[in-house]
């Protein structure tokens, strides 16, 4: 499962209240430091008040609808080009369906230069929409998560750098878990029993989305120890995910699950309001609980199943790619090095300033003030345990087969084992179409 696009964490809906404003949105062009309006600016900076300007490079943002983010990356481009002044940088601010206009935009030769994904996939990089940039992360590897690069790396090479980490995990209310007499779940079986015992009046035990599925999917197999895929094969048709699954079930069909609540499972309004003790959540919604429920929450990873099950973490966030058809390949791996890999302060600023996130450098979220303490340093601590993230393969053409089936099971009591068997094989149908890259 990946993080859902970051314009929601201002607490608003995540497919709604954005600003139309046509294809490309709003973008702004700097030049020397100075601000002008893309749409109207000559790009060379003509009437800039300065003219040094060489090389333009476009950088593509989809709409974050956390307050101040808009203003950061034109800051960043702005300062950029002041210690660059042959490189011009217009930000470019996609409102709406941010991943069809990317991929339609790459497909032109007016494409963007810089612009952010979830992850890379084999098509993207035999269209060459991407390019490698091993040159410039370099030493600085081994300091990236490699969860992270696990789904921007393809043949040992790396297409993308991570801007921010999202975890992924559960929330309890500490209060109403002492009021049932119930301890924080280590296993599936625990965290069956416990979304019962907790379950009462107008409160449901558990909340993972609307659907009773959304938080579960993507860590079902990973808390039994194995994997969803190896390789280029798909294998999480086994007794012990399909077992998994069989347990968990019960949540779903024992009312104990929270379902079409107001908002989704990445706002935590659900835990806030009493309406569920147990919540799949994300980090990003630390600060709302830290002002709405002080000192009455606690997180957990999502708990293990079976002998050799483990407890697990998702990681999500966003990457930067540069545009494999750029004409401006060397000086936009420059700049996106600059932007993600060597400027601390910048990292720093856009993972907690304006939304709450993990910094992917190592060095630069130990350095991170507000990740030393309290449940941030938790989380941090957790993400550090027991993260995990899917490869670039388990791309969605692979994965529609097994979210189907996993909505089958839960919703509809389908043979677990049967099940999976058959969605693997459409799974791996997929996985070989994928081009080798």
């Amino acid at each position: 499962m990946e993080a859902p696009e970051r314009k929601f964490r201002a607490m608003t809906s995540a497919t709604s209240g954005f600003s139309r404003r046509g294809f490309l949105g709003s973008s702004l062009l700097f030049v020397g430091g100075v601000a002008l309006n893309a749409c109207t600016s000559d790009p060379t900076g003509s009437g800039s008040g300065s003219g040094a300007a060489k090389v333009t490079l476009n950088h593509w943002y989809h709409e974050y609808g956390e307050q101040g983010t808009r203003e950061a990356a034109m800051r960043y481009a702005a300062d950029y080009t002041k210690a660059n002044p042959d490189v011009a940088v217009k930000v470019t601010w996609v409102p709406g369906d941010y991943k069809t206009k990317w991929q339609s935009s790459v497909l032109t030769p007016d494409g963007p230069d810089v612009y952010e994904i979830n992850e890379v996939t084999p098509d993207m990089v035999q269209q060459q929409q991407v390019t490698a940039l091993d040159d410039i992360i370099g030493s600085t590897k081994s300091e990236l998560n490699e969860h992270a690069l696990g789904a921007l790396t393809h043949s040992g090479k790396t297409y993308g750098v991570p801007m921010i980490i999202d975890v992924m995990y559960l929330y309890y209310r500490k209060s109403l878990l002492a009021g049932a007499g119930v301890q924080p779940p280590t296993t599936l079986t625990d965290l069956v029993a416990a979304s019962k015992a907790l379950t009462k009046g107008k409160t449901k035990g558990i909340f993972v989305g609307n659907d009773g599925i959304a938080g579960m999917r993507g860590v079902i197999a990973f808390s039994t120890g194995q994997r969803y895929l190896d390789g280029r094969k798909a294998v999480y048709a086994t007794p012990e995910i399909a077992d998994a699954l069989t347990v968990a079930r019960q949540m779903f069909t024992s009312g104990s699950m929270l379902l079409n609540y107001t908002t989704e499972w990445y706002q935590p309004d659900a835990l806030i309001s009493g309406a569920t003790a147990i919540a799949w959540g994300g980090m990003w919604a630390l600060p709302a609980l830290q002002k709405q429920i002080p000192g009455d929450f606690g997180l957990l990873p999502w708990p293990k199943h079976g002998a050799a099950g483990k407890p697990v973490v998702i990681l999500g966030g966003w990457s930067q790619v540069v545009n494999g058809k750029s004409k401006n390949v060397e000086a936009a791996k420059k700049y996106v090095q600059w932007l993600w890999l060597q400027n601390a302060e910048v990292q720093k600023d856009w993972a907690l300033s304006y939304g709450f996130h993990v910094p992917p450098r190592a060095s630069t979220a130990a350095s991170a003030t507000a990740l030393q303490s309290g449940e941030a340093k938790t989380a941090v601590e957790i993400l550090n345990q027991y993260g995990i993230r899917n490869t670039a393969l388990w791309a969605p053409s692979v994965q529609k087969p097994y979210d189907d089936a996993v909505s089958d099971i839960i919703k509809k009591n389908a043979d677990a084992a049967a099940t999976l068997t058959k969605a693997q094989a459409q799974s791996q149908q997929a996985l070989d179409a994928l081009p080798q890259v």
